[in-house]
C-alpha cells in the first residue's frame, strides 16, 4: 500500500499514522473480528468508524466523505493474524476508475498488530491512479520480512499497471514462504478457480524479501496527496482466507 519514492502510499506516513490511530470499535464480518480505525491512517484524511458499515446483503461498505467541511476515510484490520495461504476479496464496482486521489487497499500489514515495523511484513493489492502520477490504476506490492527493512522503507518488489475496467473483480494472492502469486479476475470466482483473468503476476524470492510471520488483514479506502472532488465509496462483497494444507 505504499509508494515510497513519490510518497504515493501508506509506508511513507504509516508509522506516524499508526502511532496515533485509535481503534474505536470492532465489527464482525466474513468470519473475523475487525478493529475499525479512528484517527490517523494512510493519506491526508483520518479514519472515521462511521465510514465502515455492513449492509443488508452482508457486504462491507467503505466511504470517504466530507461532513462539516472535514474529509474522513475508512480502514479496518483483523484482530487475528493469518499465515501462508490464499487471500481473496470480491470487489463490487469499477474501482479502476475512481477519483485520481482515491486508493482502495486490500492487504496484509504486520505493524497493525505489533509485528515488524513500517516497511516490513506487508503484501498489497491496491486500486488507484495515484493522483495521475503513473500510467496505472492498480498495483501489487511486497515488503520484506521482519528485520529486513529496505532503505527509506522501499518495497522488495512492486508492479504498477493499467487494468481494464470491470464492475466486479476477484482480487487474490497466494502467499507461501518463497513465492506470492497475485491475480485479478473479472467477476466472482471461488478459491481454487482461475478464469477471466485481468492481470496475474508471480513474485519469487528468498525468505528475506517475503514476509514469513502470520499477519493481520487490512482493508482501507483513503486519500492520496489530496481529497477527492466528491464523496467516494467501495463495496467488498466477501473476504476469504484458505490456509495452505
Amino acid at each position: 500500500m505504499r509508494k515510497t519514492c513519490v510518497l504515493r502510499a501508506f509506508s511513507c506516513a504509516v508509522l506516524m499514522a499508526m502511532s496515533c490511530a485509535v481503534h474505536a470499535q470492532t465489527l464482525t464480518w466474513a468470519g473475523h473480528i475487525w478493529n475499525v480505525t479512528e484517527g490517523g491512517m494512510a493519506g491526508v484524511a483520518p479514519g472515521e468508524p462511521a465510514n465502515v458499515t455492513i449492509d443488508s446483503n452482508g457486504y462491507l461498505r467503505l466511504r470517504i466523505v466530507k461532513r462539516h467541511n472535514r474529509w474522513t476515510a475508512a480502514e479496518l484490520f483483523t484482530t487475528d493474524n493469518m499465515g501462508f495461504g490464499t487471500y481473496q476479496w470480491i470487489v463490487e464496482g469499477d474501482v479502476y476508475r475512481m477519483d485520481p486521489t482515491t486508493v482502495l487497499g486490500l492487504f496484509l500489514y504486520g505493524p497493525a498488530n505489533g509485528i515488524g515495523v513500517d516497511g516490513e511484513d506487508e503484501i498489497d493489492i491496491e486500486f488507484s491512479r495515484w493522483a495521475d502520477t503513473c500510467d496505472c490504476n492498480a498495483d501489487f506490492t511486497v515488503y520484506p520480512s521482519t528485520g529486513h527493512r529496505k532503505q527509506n522503507g522501499n518495497p522488495s518488489w512492486e508492479d504498477d499497471f493499467r487494468a481494464r475496467a470491470s464492475d466486479l473483480t476477484t482480487a487474490r494472492f497466494e502467499w507461501s514462504s518463497e513465492k506470492i502469486i497475485f491475480t485479478l479476475m473479472k467477476g466472482s470466482h471461488p478459491i481454487g478457480e482461475t478464469e477471466d483473468v485481468i492481470k496475474t503476476e508471480t513474485y519469487t524470492s528468498n525468505r528475506t524479501n517475503i514476509p514469513q510471520s502470520a499477519l493481520p488483514v487490512g482493508i482501507n479506502l483513503w486519500c492520496f496527496q489530496h481529497t477527492p472532488a466528491t464523496d467516494q465509496h467501495a463495496v467488498i462483497r466477501d473476504f476469504q482466507f484458505a490456509p495452505i494444507p
